[in-house]
């Protein structure tokens, strides 16, 4: 019922009538039109709108999930690629942005893969020590439903490859 107030719909409005493919956790068009609309106002699809955020040096971390029901997170690499484009290359965007995916992850939580990690402290030492972060150490919370593993969230276009141990 949160999701359908979220969205506008009211408390009558049923959540299995929302246009997601159960099978793949994915959203069609009428959702993400309907997301569009409720939150144009706010919306950041434009690159260009963040560039005075980031050019006075602040520090920036994304982090979408790639299973997230409700944005697909190929739209948020391809608004990474498009703002490194305009900051002039990715090696000079990641001098203030980075992107992390997280494998498995859903809308900030949940799914299969690990979806505790620790964002703050990365951007803390980015900020105050001028460490940019390389990883981000990622695990499963304790969950009969997951198997728990744990992983380090890379800076894209990298990603962490199972060595054959552990």
């Amino acid at each position: 019922q949160a999701l359908t107030s979220w969205l506008g719909l009211g408390a009558d409005h049923k959540i299995s009538a929302l246009d997601v493919d159960p099978r793949t956790n994915t959203v069609g068009s009428a959702l993400v039109a309907m997301v569009d609309t409720t939150f144009a106002p706010a919306e950041t699809k434009n690159p260009a709108k963040m560039l005075p955020f980031i050019q006075p040096g602040r520090k920036w971390i994304l982090y979408p999930g790639t299973t997230d029901p409700a944005f697909p997170v190929a739209p948020t690499v391809q608004f990474y690629q498009e703002l490194s484009a305009l900051l002039h290359g990715r090696d000079k965007a990641a001098a203030n942005v980075r992107l992390f995916l997280v494998p498995g992850m859903q809308h900030c939580s949940g799914g299969i893969g690990p979806d505790q990690f620790d964002t703050l402290s990365a951007i803390e030492a980015w900020v105050e020590r001028g460490k940019a972060p390389e990883s981000i150490a990622a695990h499963t919370k304790a969950d009969a439903s997951v198997v728990p593993h744990e992983l380090p969230l890379c800076p894209y276009p990298r990603q962490a490859r199972f060595s054959g141990f552990g």
